[in-house]
């Protein structure tokens, strides 16, 4: 049994967390599609005090064509976190983290994006991380699925991705990085439509019999952030018809 000593560090005796949260309540999500004009694509998002910002540019005509697929097209992915961002990601672009962050949105996306109607092309996807607070992989999915809508690529579904976490065996939804480095993080992304599981990320040791409560739990939260993010491609929507002149 967790000692109530434990918990009370995260929790209430009313069962609220610090930032006033219930335990399956995911932070509050800001998303805003269309932030970088000058991109064929791109997203805002915060969610909680994490802040990643996404381009796409594409697809185009590739530049190294030694890796050009000639049925399909390449997805090619980077990360940056700023200097000043914090949590775990301290150093730009090149280190080994921000590398192994971009490798995994672009293993998670590329059986998702419908690349074969792009062949012989490049799909590039710029994510910067500009604020760090817990969730920032999957921060950075979700931000990358709204800036591939934007830019018009096609997808079979979105892929909404939240974090779930045990602490001393209280189990809390979209975790803030106090929270997440007191306990163990999954990391889910989710394809709602599909009900698939496109991406899971364990950062640290479980209990084998707890893992499948863990991965419901974050599937549960990747619903929620579902419904935020379909939320802002329909406001997206609306925005571009009224702009033609067009009306829903």
């Amino acid at each position: 049994m967790p000692s109530a000593a434990g918990r009370s560090e995260f929790l209430s005796p009313e069962g609220l967390r610090t930032d006033g949260r219930r335990p399956g309540e995911v932070r509050r999500l800001r998303c805003q599609m269309g932030a970088e004009p000058s991109a064929d694509g791109s997203a805002y998002l915060e969610q909680g005090n994490t802040k990643v910002l996404v381009t796409v540019c594409g697809p185009h005509e590739t530049t190294n064509h030694r890796a050009a697929q000639h049925d399909r097209a390449t997805l090619a992915c980077t990360f940056t976190a700023l200097p000043f961002a914090g949590g775990q990601h301290k150093v730009q672009r090149g280190d080994r983290a921000s590398a192994e962050l971009a490798a995994a949105v672009r293993s998670t996306f590329e059986p998702v994006v419908q690349s074969q109607l792009y062949p012989r092309t490049q799909i590039d996807v710029s994510i910067t991380l500009l604020q760090s607070d817990g969730g920032a992989r999957s921060a950075c999915i979700n931000a990358t699925t709204l800036a591939l809508i934007d830019a018009g690529v096609a997808m079979e579904d979105f892929v909404c991705a939240c974090t779930a976490g045990s602490i001393q065996g209280a189990l809390l939804l979209d975790m803030n990085s106090q929270e997440d480095q007191a306990g163990a993080e999954l990391s889910v992304g989710y394809l709602p439509r599909s009900e698939r599981v496109g991406h899971l990320q364990l950062e640290s040791k479980v209990a084998l019999s707890s893992v499948d409560e863990l991965l419901n739990f974050a599937i549960e939260g990747c619903r929620q952030v579902f419904e935020e993010l379909r939320g802002a491609v329909q406001l997206r929507s609306q925005e571009v018809l009224a702009t033609r002149g067009l009306h829903t």
